[in-house]
């Protein structure tokens, strides 16, 4: 049975006598993209790998961590591979599916060209969308990701959020997205979880002005272009 809802109940955080997270609580609904936007420091990856660790036991949550380290002496193929490995995989190796899965991960992140190169020799924008392509490739029905476009360029930041949104929109799938750009949230989520100093300020369908300022402590300025889509610039 895939998992429905992602529960965050009352986490608490604390590193030495600091508070990185402070009784944290939401319900992350299924089917929709929900976007973390806060500043730094405010305890949204210390959210995200809470969550994690919750769900680790189960087989329906993937990870996209923030840092993507090197030290990895696998083709991209096969670094995107390992997102099909279990226990029982190790001793049979991956059927027909799993290459399946893989391939149309190794497609959708246009790592194709990149296959038979060794991870640690990637780019660092290169490796967040292997990383990302071996969580797709799990085929869960959650997967949470950590500043997921940090190092990609404006193209591939927007061909890996199509493609959330595509596998939301054609799939059903369900995503928790660390973000640091308010307009790339703006134009892709469902649901914004406003954080601020290790707390929860507000859950939104939609961003304003108010909102923003109040998280950022910065003024923000929202522009409509002629087409009604909203964007936000700090003044």
């Amino acid at each position: 049975m895939s998992l429905e809802r992602i529960e965050a109940e009352n986490i608490t955080v604390k590193y030495g006598k600091r508070t990185v997270l402070d009784s944290f609580t939401h319900t992350f609904e299924p089917h929709k993209i929900h976007c973390v936007l806060g500043p730094n420091g405010c305890g949204k990856t210390t959210l995200v790998k809470a969550l994690v660790s919750k769900y680790a036991s189960g087989k329906d949550i993937s990870y996209v961590p923030q840092n993507v380290y090197g030290n990895v002496a696998l083709s991209v193929y096969d670094t995107v591979a390992l997102g099909r490995y279990d226990k029982s995989r190790f001793f049979t190796g991956l059927t027909s599916e799993d290459k399946e899965l893989v391939d149309k991960a190794v497609k959708d992140m246009e790592l194709e060209a990149l296959s038979d190169r060794i991870f640690d020799t990637l780019s660092g924008g290169e490796k967040q969308r292997c990383m990302t392509a071996r969580a797709l490739a799990q085929n869960t029905s959650w997967t949470i990701l950590d500043e997921p476009s940090s190092s990609l360029d404006i193209r591939h930041n927007q061909l890996t959020m199509k493609k959330l949104e595509s596998l939301r929109d054609n799939e059903g799938k369900s995503f928790i997205i660390v973000l640091h750009d308010v307009n790339t949230a703006v134009r892709f989520a469902d649901s914004f979880i406003l954080m601020k100093e290790g707390k929860l300020i507000a859950v939104r369908e939609a961003l304003d002005e108010k909102i923003l300022s109040e998280v950022f402590d910065s003024p923000f300025e929202q522009i409509s272009p002629r087409d009604g889509t909203s964007y936000f610039c700090p003044l």
